[in-house]
Protein backbone atom coordinates (compact mmCIF):
# COMPACT_ATOMS: atom_id res chain seq x y z
CA UNK A 1 0.00 0.00 0.00
CA UNK A 2 2.82 2.37 0.87
CA UNK A 3 4.55 1.56 -2.42
CA UNK A 4 1.38 2.34 -4.39
CA UNK A 5 0.97 5.66 -2.58
CA UNK A 6 4.57 6.56 -3.37
CA UNK A 7 4.13 5.67 -7.05
CA UNK A 8 0.99 7.80 -7.14
CA UNK A 9 2.87 10.71 -5.57
CA UNK A 10 5.54 10.32 -8.30
CA UNK A 11 2.80 10.51 -10.99
CA UNK A 12 3.68 7.03 -12.28
CA UNK A 13 1.14 4.73 -13.88
CA UNK A 14 0.87 1.36 -12.13
CA UNK A 15 -1.29 -1.74 -11.82
CA UNK A 16 -1.13 -3.83 -8.63
CA UNK A 17 -2.32 -7.45 -8.45
CA UNK A 18 -2.62 -9.00 -4.99
CA UNK A 19 -2.23 -12.57 -3.72
CA UNK A 20 -1.68 -14.04 -7.19
CA UNK A 21 1.56 -15.84 -8.10
CA UNK A 22 3.06 -13.73 -5.30
CA UNK A 23 1.78 -11.49 -2.54
CA UNK A 24 2.13 -8.47 -4.83
CA UNK A 25 2.59 -8.32 -8.60
CA UNK A 26 3.24 -4.81 -9.86
CA UNK A 27 3.30 -3.27 -13.33
CA UNK A 28 4.92 0.19 -13.38
CA UNK A 29 4.57 2.17 -16.58
CA UNK A 30 2.18 1.88 -19.51
CA UNK A 31 1.53 -0.69 -22.21
CA UNK A 32 4.34 -2.91 -23.44
CA UNK A 33 6.90 -0.69 -21.71
CA UNK A 34 5.52 -1.47 -18.23
CA UNK A 35 8.03 -3.02 -15.83
CA UNK A 36 6.78 -6.21 -14.17
CA UNK A 37 7.87 -6.97 -10.60
CA UNK A 38 6.96 -9.81 -8.24
CA UNK A 39 7.10 -9.30 -4.47
CA UNK A 40 7.06 -12.19 -2.01
CA UNK A 41 6.44 -10.66 1.42
CA UNK A 42 8.10 -12.48 4.32
CA UNK A 43 8.63 -11.96 8.01
CA UNK A 44 10.71 -14.08 10.38
CA UNK A 45 11.08 -14.65 14.11
CA UNK A 46 14.85 -14.34 13.62
CA UNK A 47 16.52 -10.94 13.93
CA UNK A 48 17.65 -11.17 10.33
CA UNK A 49 17.69 -13.27 7.19
CA UNK A 50 20.74 -15.10 5.85
CA UNK A 51 21.42 -16.75 2.51
CA UNK A 52 21.13 -20.10 4.28
CA UNK A 53 17.63 -19.28 5.58
CA UNK A 54 16.48 -18.08 2.16
CA UNK A 55 17.80 -21.33 0.68
CA UNK A 56 16.23 -23.59 3.31
CA UNK A 57 13.70 -26.04 1.85
CA UNK A 58 10.47 -27.26 3.41
CA UNK A 59 10.35 -31.07 3.81
CA UNK A 60 6.91 -31.42 2.21
CA UNK A 61 5.03 -29.93 -0.71
CA UNK A 62 5.67 -29.44 -4.39
CA UNK A 63 8.72 -27.86 -5.95
CA UNK A 64 9.98 -25.22 -5.54
CA UNK A 65 10.44 -25.78 -1.81
CA UNK A 66 12.84 -22.97 -0.87
CA UNK A 67 11.96 -19.31 -0.36
CA UNK A 68 14.43 -18.22 -3.02
CA UNK A 69 13.05 -20.92 -5.34
CA UNK A 70 9.51 -19.62 -5.00
CA UNK A 71 10.77 -16.19 -6.03
CA UNK A 72 12.66 -17.62 -9.01
CA UNK A 73 9.56 -19.54 -10.14
CA UNK A 74 8.13 -16.30 -11.55
CA UNK A 75 11.27 -15.73 -13.64
CA UNK A 76 11.04 -19.31 -14.91
CA UNK A 77 7.38 -18.84 -15.86
CA UNK A 78 7.32 -15.30 -17.27
CA UNK A 79 10.87 -15.07 -18.60
CA UNK A 80 13.86 -12.80 -17.98
CA UNK A 81 11.98 -9.73 -19.30
CA UNK A 82 10.53 -9.10 -15.83
CA UNK A 83 12.04 -6.30 -13.75
CA UNK A 84 12.55 -8.23 -10.53
CA UNK A 85 11.48 -11.18 -8.39
CA UNK A 86 11.90 -9.74 -4.93
CA UNK A 87 11.71 -11.12 -1.41
CA UNK A 88 10.42 -8.23 0.68
CA UNK A 89 10.81 -8.29 4.47
CA UNK A 90 10.76 -6.19 7.59
CA UNK A 91 14.01 -7.88 8.66
CA UNK A 92 17.42 -7.14 7.08
CA UNK A 93 19.63 -9.62 5.24
CA UNK A 94 22.87 -10.56 6.99
CA UNK A 95 25.27 -11.33 4.16
CA UNK A 96 28.56 -10.36 2.54
CA UNK A 97 28.42 -8.09 -0.51
CA UNK A 98 30.59 -8.99 -3.49
CA UNK A 99 32.36 -5.67 -3.06
CA UNK A 100 33.35 -6.43 0.55
CA UNK A 101 34.93 -9.15 2.65
CA UNK A 102 32.88 -8.35 5.74
CA UNK A 103 29.48 -9.78 6.59
CA UNK A 104 26.99 -7.04 7.43
CA UNK A 105 23.29 -6.24 7.79
CA UNK A 106 22.05 -5.03 4.42
CA UNK A 107 19.15 -2.60 4.03
CA UNK A 108 17.42 -1.47 0.88
CA UNK A 109 17.24 -3.62 -2.25
CA UNK A 110 20.11 -5.76 -3.53
CA UNK A 111 20.26 -8.61 -6.02
CA UNK A 112 21.68 -12.10 -5.59
CA UNK A 113 24.33 -11.06 -8.14
CA UNK A 114 25.52 -8.44 -5.61
CA UNK A 115 26.45 -11.09 -3.01
CA UNK A 116 29.77 -12.82 -2.38
CA UNK A 117 30.46 -16.24 -3.92
CA UNK A 118 29.79 -18.12 -0.67
CA UNK A 119 26.28 -16.65 -0.26
CA UNK A 120 25.50 -17.07 -3.95
CA UNK A 121 26.59 -20.71 -3.80
CA UNK A 122 24.11 -21.46 -0.98
CA UNK A 123 21.29 -19.87 -2.96
CA UNK A 124 22.28 -21.45 -6.27
CA UNK A 125 22.34 -24.94 -4.71
CA UNK A 126 18.76 -24.46 -3.50
CA UNK A 127 17.69 -23.21 -6.93
CA UNK A 128 19.36 -26.16 -8.69
CA UNK A 129 17.48 -28.53 -6.36
CA UNK A 130 14.18 -26.74 -7.00
CA UNK A 131 14.52 -26.49 -10.78
CA UNK A 132 16.66 -29.50 -11.65
CA UNK A 133 18.83 -28.11 -14.46
CA UNK A 134 16.35 -25.41 -15.47
CA UNK A 135 17.95 -22.74 -13.28
CA UNK A 136 19.96 -20.12 -15.17
CA UNK A 137 22.53 -18.38 -12.95
CA UNK A 138 22.60 -15.38 -15.31
CA UNK A 139 19.17 -14.47 -13.92
CA UNK A 140 20.66 -13.79 -10.48
CA UNK A 141 20.50 -10.05 -11.23
CA UNK A 142 16.67 -10.36 -11.34
CA UNK A 143 16.44 -12.08 -7.94
CA UNK A 144 16.51 -9.50 -5.19
CA UNK A 145 15.98 -8.97 -1.48
CA UNK A 146 14.64 -5.75 0.00
CA UNK A 147 14.19 -4.72 3.58
CA UNK A 148 11.61 -2.08 4.45
CA UNK A 149 11.40 -0.66 8.00
CA UNK A 150 7.82 -1.75 8.72
CA UNK A 151 7.21 -4.06 11.64
CA UNK A 152 3.99 -5.90 12.39
CA UNK A 153 3.01 -3.49 15.14
CA UNK A 154 3.58 -0.15 13.41
CA UNK A 155 2.98 -0.78 9.69
CA UNK A 156 -0.57 0.59 9.92
CA UNK A 157 0.67 3.82 11.43
CA UNK A 158 3.37 3.99 8.78
CA UNK A 159 0.90 3.70 5.92
CA UNK A 160 -1.48 6.01 7.76
CA UNK A 161 1.34 8.52 7.98
CA UNK A 162 1.81 8.42 4.20
CA UNK A 163 -1.93 8.80 3.63
CA UNK A 164 -2.06 11.74 6.04
CA UNK A 165 0.87 13.39 4.24
CA UNK A 166 -0.74 12.79 0.84
CA UNK A 167 -4.06 14.35 1.90
CA UNK A 168 -2.41 17.19 3.81
CA UNK A 169 -0.50 18.18 0.67
CA UNK A 170 -3.85 18.52 -1.11
CA UNK A 171 -5.42 20.58 1.68
CA UNK A 172 -4.96 20.60 5.48
CA UNK A 173 -8.70 19.97 5.99
CA UNK A 174 -8.45 16.65 4.12
CA UNK A 175 -6.43 15.09 6.96
CA UNK A 176 -9.75 14.30 8.64
CA UNK A 177 -10.27 11.68 5.90
CA UNK A 178 -7.05 9.78 6.61
CA UNK A 179 -8.63 6.91 8.53
CA UNK A 180 -11.55 6.25 6.12
CA UNK A 181 -9.12 6.62 3.19
CA UNK A 182 -6.92 3.93 4.74
CA UNK A 183 -9.88 1.61 5.27
CA UNK A 184 -11.12 2.19 1.71
CA UNK A 185 -7.67 1.49 0.25
CA UNK A 186 -7.33 -1.70 2.28
CA UNK A 187 -10.82 -2.83 1.26
CA UNK A 188 -10.06 -2.11 -2.40
CA UNK A 189 -6.94 -4.27 -2.20
CA UNK A 190 -8.92 -7.05 -0.52
CA UNK A 191 -11.50 -7.01 -3.30
CA UNK A 192 -8.73 -7.91 -5.77
CA UNK A 193 -7.99 -11.25 -4.07
CA UNK A 194 -9.74 -14.59 -4.06
CA UNK A 195 -9.34 -15.76 -7.68
CA UNK A 196 -6.96 -18.74 -7.53
CA UNK A 197 -6.82 -19.33 -11.30
CA UNK A 198 -3.21 -18.92 -12.37
CA UNK A 199 -2.25 -16.64 -15.24
CA UNK A 200 -0.15 -18.23 -17.98
CA UNK A 201 0.94 -15.04 -19.75
CA UNK A 202 1.73 -11.42 -18.97
CA UNK A 203 -1.43 -10.41 -20.87
CA UNK A 204 -3.56 -12.66 -18.65
CA UNK A 205 -1.83 -11.23 -15.60
CA UNK A 206 -2.61 -7.68 -16.71
CA UNK A 207 -6.27 -8.61 -17.10
CA UNK A 208 -6.65 -9.65 -13.45
CA UNK A 209 -8.78 -7.65 -11.03
CA UNK A 210 -6.32 -5.07 -9.77
CA UNK A 211 -5.76 -1.69 -8.19
CA UNK A 212 -4.24 1.07 -10.27
CA UNK A 213 -3.34 4.74 -10.24
CA UNK A 214 -6.78 5.74 -11.50
CA UNK A 215 -8.46 3.92 -8.59
CA UNK A 216 -6.48 5.93 -6.05
CA UNK A 217 -7.12 9.13 -8.03
CA UNK A 218 -10.87 8.43 -7.77
CA UNK A 219 -10.56 8.03 -4.00
CA UNK A 220 -8.72 11.36 -3.82
CA UNK A 221 -11.44 12.95 -5.97
CA UNK A 222 -14.06 11.77 -3.46
CA UNK A 223 -12.05 13.39 -0.65
CA UNK A 224 -11.76 16.65 -2.59
CA UNK A 225 -15.50 16.80 -3.26
CA UNK A 226 -16.83 15.68 0.10
CA UNK A 227 -18.65 17.91 2.52
CA UNK A 228 -17.03 18.56 5.86
CA UNK A 229 -18.64 16.71 8.73
CA UNK A 230 -20.20 18.40 11.77
CA UNK A 231 -17.09 17.98 13.90
CA UNK A 232 -15.03 19.86 11.31
CA UNK A 233 -17.36 22.82 10.69
CA UNK A 234 -18.80 23.19 14.20
CA UNK A 235 -16.11 25.67 15.45
CA UNK A 236 -17.44 28.24 12.92
CA UNK A 237 -20.97 27.93 14.33
CA UNK A 238 -19.66 27.90 17.91
CA UNK A 239 -17.87 31.21 17.37
CA UNK A 240 -20.98 32.83 15.87
CA UNK A 241 -23.15 31.66 18.76
CA UNK A 242 -20.62 33.00 21.27
CA UNK A 243 -20.58 36.39 19.50
CA UNK A 244 -24.38 36.42 19.76
CA UNK A 245 -23.99 36.16 23.54
CA UNK A 246 -24.97 32.50 23.89
CA UNK A 247 -23.51 30.73 26.92
CA UNK A 248 -21.75 27.39 27.10
CA UNK A 249 -24.73 25.15 27.92
CA UNK A 250 -26.92 26.68 25.25
CA UNK A 251 -24.16 26.33 22.67
CA UNK A 252 -23.71 22.68 23.63
CA UNK A 253 -27.46 22.03 23.34
CA UNK A 254 -27.42 23.51 19.82
CA UNK A 255 -24.49 21.27 18.90
CA UNK A 256 -26.30 18.21 20.26
CA UNK A 257 -29.37 19.06 18.17
CA UNK A 258 -27.21 19.43 15.05
CA UNK A 259 -25.64 16.03 15.65
CA UNK A 260 -29.04 14.47 16.34
CA UNK A 261 -30.39 15.84 13.06
CA UNK A 262 -27.35 14.52 11.18
CA UNK A 263 -27.78 11.07 12.72
CA UNK A 264 -31.54 11.02 11.98
CA UNK A 265 -30.91 11.94 8.36
CA UNK A 266 -28.15 9.32 8.02
CA UNK A 267 -30.37 6.61 9.48
CA UNK A 268 -33.10 7.42 6.94
CA UNK A 269 -35.70 8.96 9.27
CA UNK A 270 -38.48 10.21 6.98
CA UNK A 271 -39.04 13.50 8.80
CA UNK A 272 -35.32 14.32 8.64
CA UNK A 273 -35.06 13.37 4.96
CA UNK A 274 -38.12 15.46 4.07
CA UNK A 275 -36.74 18.40 6.01
CA UNK A 276 -33.34 18.02 4.31
CA UNK A 277 -34.96 18.04 0.86
CA UNK A 278 -37.00 21.14 1.72
CA UNK A 279 -34.03 23.09 3.10
CA UNK A 280 -31.72 22.02 0.26
CA UNK A 281 -34.28 23.20 -2.27
CA UNK A 282 -34.55 26.59 -0.55
CA UNK A 283 -30.73 26.90 -0.37
CA UNK A 284 -30.48 26.25 -4.13
CA UNK A 285 -32.42 29.50 -4.72
CA UNK A 286 -30.17 31.57 -2.46
CA UNK A 287 -26.63 32.79 -3.10
CA UNK A 288 -25.41 31.75 0.33
CA UNK A 289 -21.75 31.51 -0.80
CA UNK A 290 -21.71 35.32 -0.73
CA UNK A 291 -23.05 35.45 2.85
CA UNK A 292 -20.46 35.74 5.62
CA UNK A 293 -22.63 34.50 8.49
CA UNK A 294 -24.39 31.16 8.91
CA UNK A 295 -27.17 32.85 10.90
CA UNK A 296 -27.63 35.48 8.20
CA UNK A 297 -28.18 32.61 5.78
CA UNK A 298 -30.65 31.02 8.22
CA UNK A 299 -32.52 34.33 8.45
CA UNK A 300 -32.96 34.30 4.66
CA UNK A 301 -34.17 30.70 4.81
CA UNK A 302 -36.72 31.66 7.45
CA UNK A 303 -38.01 34.46 5.17
CA UNK A 304 -38.43 31.95 2.36
CA UNK A 305 -40.99 30.17 4.54
CA UNK A 306 -39.57 26.67 4.72
CA UNK A 307 -41.85 24.65 6.94
CA UNK A 308 -42.95 24.17 10.51
CA UNK A 309 -40.85 22.68 13.29
CA UNK A 310 -40.11 18.94 12.83
CA UNK A 311 -41.95 16.45 15.07
CA UNK A 312 -38.79 15.58 16.98
CA UNK A 313 -37.60 16.25 20.50
CA UNK A 314 -33.94 15.68 19.64
CA UNK A 315 -33.50 18.39 17.00
CA UNK A 316 -35.31 21.49 15.72
CA UNK A 317 -35.63 23.48 12.50
CA UNK A 318 -32.73 25.79 13.36
CA UNK A 319 -30.37 22.83 13.93
CA UNK A 320 -31.40 21.33 10.59
CA UNK A 321 -30.80 24.63 8.80
CA UNK A 322 -27.39 25.02 10.44
CA UNK A 323 -26.35 21.57 9.21
CA UNK A 324 -27.65 22.05 5.67
CA UNK A 325 -26.14 25.54 5.32
CA UNK A 326 -22.73 24.47 6.63
CA UNK A 327 -22.62 21.40 4.39
CA UNK A 328 -23.61 23.51 1.40
CA UNK A 329 -20.78 25.97 1.89
CA UNK A 330 -18.07 23.47 2.93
Amino acid sequence: MALMLELHRQNKEFVAVFDHHDDLVLFVGEGEEAELSFYQIKTTHHLNWTAKRLAQSTPKGELPKSIIGKAYYNIAQFGPEIRRACILSNRPLKATPASSEKETLLDGELTVADLCEKDKKALFQALEADFSGAFDSSHSNLLSFERVPYDKESYRLTVMGQITKLLEELHPDFVACSSPFYEALLASAGECTGNKTKSGTVEELQARVSLNRNDISKMIHIVQNRSKNAVEWWPVVHDELAKKGKMGLEIQRTKNKCLSYTNARRSGEKAALDLSASISNAISHLEIDEIDSVFSAIALLNISGLCHEPPSESYDLQAAMIVEVMEAVT
